[in-house]
């Protein structure tokens, strides 16, 4: 018997002598012991409560390869959830790459449990929700929207060598013949906002697509097989300007704007010095843009372009959990340690997006109209017919 369990029991004792007649033992055992709390040995009520994580290991479905730059992203993202999530849970990446996304998506949105340890990150296929791409056979809606991150914008290039007194500026675009715009697939997000907007302005271009990433249409500019293209602003300063500034072949020609939320078109910082799309248009022609071009351009940056990648659970998802993350994940990226890292690793600091924002950007999709529907789907045509 520990010390002071003498002293509670005389206490009982002297209580039921005193009230045999109308308590019962349990009852005194209640009082007796909430009596003498200071001596007795109950749990320590100042301990700290754990957070709904604790002791958890929240798995990071991506349905990305394991080389791919989206990855080393996630694989950031999860370091430092680790330290903003309640409980302090380990935070994993497990790559699931196939269907275009799609077995990464479909295993979320039907197979991860409800209690938020298995949760979807990375890019989403907006225009496969558009135009019923095949094998998608849901709405983002479906999913529970737990945030987003917003990624460096889109700038595309060419080789300053396509006239013979060189490209000096932008505009100049317009005088060059044969250029040749290398991509990924035709229906690509990046490749269709890229190419409308050489068509705003009125470029002359042939499409060639089905390079299988960033880095092989680099290496096809520099070696003359393509002359122009288009890449995200960070790795366009580390890797296209180094390499094509050091043979005088640099020139780079718009960037897609960013849009804030009250929907103004901002130039990135990353590249200051680069006209976007709609003011090269404007320096050239001495308007604004306008007309279904235009319109379809707008409606890629909302869709597509804004919040490039996100957080996704699965249906129902645990409330607490919902709370948890959505409340983890603009802390950890404002963060000098995640601003430190990702200046070190990307080059640059991606942006969160909260949960309510996340979810606005996903419902624009369901507000895009047929007519500009169909103008995407030609431009995919388009791209895939040159």
């Amino acid at each position: 018997m520990l010390l002071g369990d003498n002293h509670v029991m005389a206490k009982i004792i002297d209580l039921k002598d005193r009230f045999r007649a109308n308590l019962s033992v349990p009852i005194l055992l209640a009082l007796a012991i909430a009596g003498c709390g200071s001596e007795s040995t109950t749990m320590d009520s100042s301990a700290p409560s754990t957070g709904y994580y604790d002791g958890e290991t929240v798995t990071l479905i991506m349905g990305l390869d394991a080389s791919a730059g989206g990855t080393t992203v996630g694989r950031l993202l999860a370091k430092h959830l680790e330290s903003s999530l309640e409980g302090n849970p380990n935070v994993i990446v497990k790559n699931m790459p196939g269907a275009s996304m799609m077995n990464a998506h479909l295993f979320v949105l039907l197979k991860a449990p409800k209690d938020g340890t298995t949760v979807y990150y990375g890019p989403r296929s907006s225009l496969g929700e558009l135009l019923d791409f095949p094998g998608h056979s849901f709405k983002y809606s479906q999913f529970t929207v737990l945030g987003g991150v917003q990624l460096a914008p889109l700038v595309t290039y060419m080789r300053k060598d396509m006239l013979e007194d060189g490209i000096q500026s932008p505009a100049d675009v317009l005088r060059a013949e044969g250029l040749v715009f290398g991509g990924i697939s035709a229906e690509h997000g990046r490749m269709i906002a890229s190419t409308m907007g050489l068509d705003l302005i009125g470029a002359e271009y042939h499409f060639v697509g089905g390079y299988p990433g960033s880095g092989k249409i680099r290496a096809a500019v520099l070696g003359g097989e393509v002359n122009m293209a288009t890449d995200a602003a960070h790795a366009y300063l580390n890797e296209v300007v180094p390499t094509l500034e050091q043979q005088n072949l640099n020139a780079p020609l718009f960037s897609l704007p960013l849009l804030s939320e009250q929907g103004d078109l901002v130039r990135s910082p990353l590249v200051p010095d680069i006209p976007t799309i709609n003011e090269l248009y404007e320096d050239i022609y001495g308007k604004p843009p306008s007309g279904i071009n235009w319109d379809a351009i707008l409606t890629m940056l909302k869709i597509d372009q804004t919040m490039q990648h996100v957080f996704l659970g699965p249906p129902g998802m645990d409330e607490r959990a919902v709370e948890a993350f959505r409340s983890a994940i603009a802390p950890a990226m404002a963060t000098e340690s995640f601003a430190n890292e990702a200046t070190r690793i990307l080059s640059y600091v991606p942006d969160s997006v909260d949960a309510q924002r996340a979810t606005e950007v996903l419902s624009e999709t369901g507000q895009v109209t047929p007519e500009i529907q169909e103008f995407i789907r030609a431009q995919i045509v388009r791209n895939s017919t040159y």
